[in-house]
């Protein structure tokens, strides 16, 4: 059947059936378009026809697929669970060791301050074993309330849990104490350079290091600003300094006495030092 249709004030046509089928189906045309063909007496609305009436005031969804089926969805969970968030490894080693730096860079000016004999604090293994105890409660405490710790701030860190929630004391407390067990080994030379080797590997393995994948904890990134990036560079020029000025002359003492021949290169290095309190 052939039929005609007013198209800008204008008959156009004929056309066939099922091309007005096909321009109704696709929202083309409304149900009170008028149109003609071969035995109307006039222009009639296309809803009123019968040939076309089923296609106007039905307003039923469009089928959609089935499930996938399981073995599919089984792929595509096992395909998602292999991407590995970013670690960040480089900014939280140089953010951790920030912190690291300038505590303990305090903690021995405190030493030598309250008049405490620093060479015997040097040989004191069980003093050397907790000086970090103090840090990492107070670490807990800077992630529970603020989600990042100053070298973490200045690296763009911050530490939250999976669901992006800030983390509880108690959730901080035993993340700190994994981090002085298993991420610096209480910050200990050897211990630390093979408890950050093992970190390494197992923050590329797992997508995050062990502290937080036990604790459900993740760690966002911000751009770096080199403002930051120039400030983290100052907090390790200051706690090298200050590290060095109060430990040198007695790390030192050692190696003037076994190289007479370093002892006028310790009286150039001497002006740099803290005077040795007796």
């Amino acid at each position: 059947m052939e039929i005609w249709l007013i198209v800008s004030g204008k008959r156009s046509g004929p056309y066939p059936d099922y091309d007005i089928r096909g321009r109704i189906e696709h929202g083309e045309m409304e149900a009170d378009e008028k149109v003609w063909h071969e035995g109307l007496p006039e222009w009639t609305p296309v809803g009123e026809l019968e040939l076309f009436r089923d296609l106007f005031g039905k307003d039923e969804p469009k089928p959609a697929p089935p499930e996938l089926p399981k073995e599919y969805l089984e792929r595509a969970s096992a395909a998602a669970s292999a991407v590995k968030p970013k670690t960040h490894l480089a900014r939280r080693f140089w953010a951790r060791w920030a912190d690291l730096s300038a505590y303990s860079a305090l903690w021995w000016l405190g030493m030598y301050l309250s008049g405490r004999d620093i060479g015997l604090a040097l040989a004191n293994l069980w003093l050397l074993l907790s000086m970090y105890l103090p840090w990492f409660v107070l670490e807990a405490w800077l992630i529970h309330r603020f989600g990042t710790t100053p070298g973490k701030w200045l690296m763009g860190l911050r530490v939250v849990n999976e669901d992006n929630t800030k983390l509880s004391l108690k959730l901080a407390i035993w993340r700190s104490l994994r981090v002085m067990v298993t991420g610096i080994g209480f910050g200990w030379p050897l211990l630390s350079a093979l408890c950050q080797v093992l970190s390494w590997f197992t923050a590329r393995r797992i997508g995050k290091p062990i502290w937080d994948f036990l604790g459900n904890h993740r760690v966002d990134a911000e751009p770096l600003s080199p403002f930051r990036i120039l400030a983290l560079v100052f907090v390790y020029a200051v706690a090298g300094y200050l590290f060095v000025a109060v430990v040198g002359p007695y790390s030192q003492d050692g190696i003037s006495e076994d190289s007479p021949n370093y002892k006028e290169v310790k009286e150039l290095q001497d002006k740099w030092y803290f005077p040795k309190k007796n």
